[in-house]
């Protein structure tokens, strides 16, 4: 089955598989409900990271069967953000069960080769896989914006190496498909089981691309598409070492809400967010193609980056006025 084939059974298996998994979840309080750190007014049905894998083993099964170890790697991932959807695992019994599934990914050849030690390219690989499925895990605060920031850099892997092609839009599918439900305003969300599995999936993704080269450029393929995790990641981390708050409490500081504050609509920011992410794609194929000449075109690119970055930081999202007034989500509409 040709790759266009694979995506469009992607899509359209997540948003089908979508509607009666968030009937179930409405049916049986599987619900992700208000509260000081949530945009939402009313329960919001999870179960969408399970609509997620079913489209990405799906459009595997039918295009590139010999993927299911992947698959079952996403399962177990998807399993452990289920269970923290609906019992709030702590952070130390999450973080020792990801590291876990990282581990095994790495026995199954999912190891970035950047030195001659193997212990400590599959150290530097589980970090990696951790902390880029808890990056996606934090962009998952705003309606859509996790599916789009996976989608768009999925597919610029697809593009710039065509070894990921097969993994990165099976993923970007299921991401587009599940968008179609997560839109604002949502009607479902991806939960940790979701988010968690789109971050592990597009670390896959990004190990397969950088070991496709080696060098500067394999640091680059490995972090540049995914450069707007990175950088929100980034920004929370400093913004709350700066003012003297917890890193590992959620809160409202991200980039999303910081656009939010400046006067950004909810849409608005999703088209930045992919317009964003396609930037970063565009800044890893110039920087890929050093020392031609035009590869310094990246350089003006990720200067831009890095102002909007110093930009955002200096906005406050924790004064007493900085509050966001959510769009309603009806009662009636779930």
């Amino acid at each position: 089955m040709n790759i266009v084939a694979v995506a469009v059974v992607g899509m359209a298996t997540t948003f089908v598989t979508a509607w009666p998994l968030r009937k179930l979840a409405l049916r049986y309080g599987i619900l992700d409900h208000p509260g000081p750190r949530k945009s939402q007014r009313e329960p919001i049905p999870y179960l969408g990271g399970v609509a997620v894998v079913a489209g990405v083993g799906v459009a595997l099964a039918v295009g590139h069967p010999h993927f299911y170890r992947v698959l079952l790697l996403m399962g177990l991932v998807c399993a452990l953000g289920l269970f923290d959807d609906l019992r709030h695992a702590s952070v130390a019994s999450k973080l020792v069960a990801e590291s876990a599934v990282a581990i095994a990914a790495v026995g199954l050849g999912f190891a970035w080769q950047v030195t001659d030690s193997t212990g400590l390219n599959a150290v530097i690989s589980v970090v990696w896989m951790v902390g880029l499925s808890n990056s996606f895990n934090l962009l998952d605060n705003m309606d859509g914006l996790s599916s789009t920031a996976a989608a768009v850099p999925l597919l610029a892997f697809a593009l710039i190496v065509p070894v990921t092609l097969p993994l990165a839009v099976a993923l970007a599918a299921a991401a587009l498909g599940f968008l179609a439900i997560n839109r604002p305003p949502a009607r479902m969300y991806l939960g940790d089981a979701g988010s968690l599995t789109l971050g592990f999936g597009v670390a896959l993704v990004a190990i397969a691309a950088a070991n496709s080269d080696r060098g500067l450029h394999s640091v680059v393929l490995l972090t540049g598409p995914v450069a707007l995790a990175l950088f929100d990641t980034s920004l929370v981390i400093v913004s709350r070492l700066l003012t003297g708050r917890p890193v590992q409490l959620g809160g409202r500081d991200h980039f999303s809400h910081r656009l939010l504050l400046l006067g950004w609509s909810p849409y608005t920011i999703l088209f930045a967010t992919a317009a964003a992410s396609a930037m970063s794609g565009l800044i890893t194929y110039l920087a890929t193609r050093y020392p031609e000449g035009w590869a310094w075109l990246a350089l003006p690119l990720a200067v831009a980056y890095a102002g909007v970055w110093l930009r955002l930081i200096r906005v406050n999202p924790y004064s007493a006025a900085a509050e966001y007034k959510p769009e309603v989500v009806r009662a009636e509409n779930l």
